[in-house]
């Protein structure tokens, strides 16, 4: 099946960047210049290339509405992730970590390769839109929820909120408002760029799961159950609820599929930051990591997806 294949080439990169940092021909100084290169350079380039559209009001309504849908999204995990604690027993240090990684999935690292292999290149324009509040919160709000149960507290101010990707995607939006291309050799150049964010991005992932030690995937059972509620409960309800309020096309496949993707990669490095439980924040990285080559299929196969 088509959609397998798609996905079996992400992994394959994910082994490459595995065996890389097993075999230390990546170390953690290029993990971290990889990582860093990805972030601020490559997929700002592939987020104003994807803005690239000619105006009009018909995308234009689009984009709110995928804007609209996001946020409404997000609310969701945020208010399930307040609940979760509730349901499944977890000590203060791991409720932040819990917390984050149910609101924020890898989409920066592995949603713009995934979504790009499943609803194709045109697509990315959406997800643009559709990652804006991932970009506002991921590193603020989401780093707050981590500093407040960890040791090192964060205080939020305005700088908090500003990134290259969110800073990209003002700019990519703008163009796309006053229909602004970019000329020629600007394209090309940024599209060179944009196009090794997926490949990268995939490599990067391997070499993260690469330096993890495998005892420390082992452990308590509440990282299963976050990570069953991440991969799969998460973009069950969100699909079931789209479908029910009568959402079909793109606005149904785009946010299961992001809702989808396995715990965000920065959820170990925050914690390390924070002084919150790094060891089950890496967990919950690797074990959803490895478990979304099953589970991505599945859905996009449910999906009606091929």
């Amino acid at each position: 099946m088509n959609v397998i294949n798609q996905v079996l080439v992400l992994f394959f990169l994910i082994l490459i960047g595995y065996g890389g940092r097993k075999f230390r021909i990546i170390d953690d100084r290029a993990v971290g210049y990889f990582s860093s290169f990805v972030l601020n350079i490559s997929l700002p380039a592939l987020i104003l290339v994807s803005l690239q559209r000619p105006f009009s009001k018909e995308l234009l309504g689009d984009a709110g509405l995928t804007l609209f849908l996001s946020f409404a999204a997000y609310g969701f995990f945020f208010l399930f992730a307040v609940l979760y604690p509730f349901f499944v027993p977890l000590s203060r240090k791991e409720r932040g970590v819990h917390r984050y990684a149910l609101i924020f999935s890898n989409v920066g690292f592995m949603g713009y390769p995934v979504v790009e292999a499943l609803l194709g290149q045109k697509t990315l324009f959406y997800l643009a839109i559709y990652n804006i509040p991932f970009n506002f919160l991921a590193f603020s709000i989401g780093a707050w929820l981590i500093a407040r149960e960890g040791e090192r507290p964060l205080m939020l101010n305005w700088k908090t909120f500003i990134n290259p990707s969110v800073v990209a995607t003002v700019l990519g939006f703008l163009f796309f408002l006053g229909s602004v291309a970019f000329p020629a050799p600007v394209f090309q150049t940024l599209k060179m760029t944009g196009d090794i964010t997926s490949p990268l991005s995939m490599i990067v992932i391997g070499t993260i799961l690469g330096k993890m030690p495998f005892r420390s995937i082992l452990g308590k059972w509440q990282r299963y159950a976050t990570t069953a509620a991440r991969l799969a409960l998460l973009p069950a309800l969100v699909g079931f609820v789209l479908y029910a309020a009568g959402f079909r096309g793109l606005f149904l496949t785009l946010p299961v599929i992001v809702a989808a993707m396995p715990v965000a990669a920065n959820t170990s490095i925050l914690a390390e930051v924070y002084g919150a439980d790094a060891e089950s924040a890496s967990s919950l990285v690797f074990i959803s990591t490895l478990l979304c080559i099953i589970t991505i299929p599945l859905i996009a196969l449910a999906l009606g997806l091929r």
